[in-house]
């Protein structure tokens, strides 16, 4: 995960952390993320995540890289 926008401060995942598990004789999983509202009394901007998923034995990557914006 990258990006301006913080894992555990402004957003969280399902599952484990900094993996996906693709059940066997399927092609995808899904990752939910839920944005976290923000305590913080400063005026909110948009922040980017960055999810890129890493190359490895026994798979290929169609597209390793999705972004998404949180909006105040």
């Amino acid at each position: 995960m990258s990006g301006q926008a913080i894992l555990g401060t402004d957003y969280k995942l399902s599952g484990t952390p900094g993996q996906v598990t693709i059940p066997a004789g399927q092609s995808s999983a899904t990752v939910t993320m839920h944005s976290i509202e923000d305590s913080d009394e400063r005026v909110d901007r948009n922040e980017a995540a960055t999810m890129t998923l890493s190359k490895g034995a026994g798979y290929q990557l169609l597209n390793n890289t999705a972004t998404v914006t949180i909006t105040p």
